[in-house]
């Protein structure tokens, strides 16, 4: 099911504090049984943490992520601006920030959608580049998975071309995703090609096929929002 969306917005909120971080953890419960709803949304997802860079069995209870799809710019900055659960919860946060995005390539599905309209010849981004990869974890395979990720995720974040990375998910340990920013395509590329790190991780999920639904999204940012950490 491939839907026409041409405009990403990441945000994140951090927050401190017992009755914010409560306040954040029960609008992600909220969110997770009614899902977001706003005009011109074409696919949207509010998610917590894990620990530290968010590779972690460990939940960061004081920070939020959301990834959105949208039909246009102009549709996400209302919803940013006026939706009454981010107004509620920005009350309460210590720190936003996030990006803005065009889709350049990708593949797969979440939740059995793909959300883009991929650009047929995508030119190599002169700035900053954005990754999403998600994943469904098997059940069975969820301990290997895990065992797994220390190494890699010491890969990601000792590369000199990495701006930002955090661990992201739905559910803990079978539902995670990961949003990082890059300085520059070329960065990216190294990385993904050349890294020592890198290769087993692609090599062991082909191996013992992790995931049972993947995504992969790589996207041009057009507008950083607030101080990235």
């Amino acid at each position: 099911m491939i839907l026409q969306g041409r405009h990403i917005a990441v945000r994140f909120m951090t927050f401190q504090g017992r009755k914010a971080r409560w306040r954040a953890f029960g609008s992600m419960g909220l969110t997770l049984r009614q899902g977001l709803n706003a005009p011109g949304l074409i696919f949207g997802k509010m998610l917590g943490s894990g620990a530290g860079n968010g590779f972690s069995i460990w939940p960061d209870w004081g920070t939020y992520a959301w990834f959105t799809v949208w039909d246009s710019q102009d549709a996400a900055a209302v919803f940013f601006d006026q939706d009454p659960m981010i107004v509620d919860l920005r009350t309460y946060a210590a720190q936003e920030y996030g990006w803005d995005a065009i889709p350049l390539r990708g593949h797969g599905s979440w939740n059995g959608k793909s959300p883009f309209l991929f650009p047929e010849h995508p030119e190599t981004p002169k700035g900053s580049v954005a990754v999403l990869t998600r994943a469904s974890i098997r059940r069975r395979q969820a301990l290997r998975f895990w065992w797994n990720v220390p190494s890699a995720s010491r890969g990601v974040k000792d590369h000199p071309g990495l701006h930002f990375s955090k661990g992201v998910g739905e559910y803990p340990l079978i539902e995670q995703a990961t949003l990082s920013l890059w300085r520059s395509a070329e960065d990216l590329d190294a990385f993904a090609y050349q890294s020592r790190q890198h290769a087993p991780m692609v090599k062991k999920t082909r191996r013992y096929q992790w995931y049972k639904e993947e995504m992969f999204v790589r996207m041009e940012v057009t507008r950083v929002f607030g101080e990235i950490p």
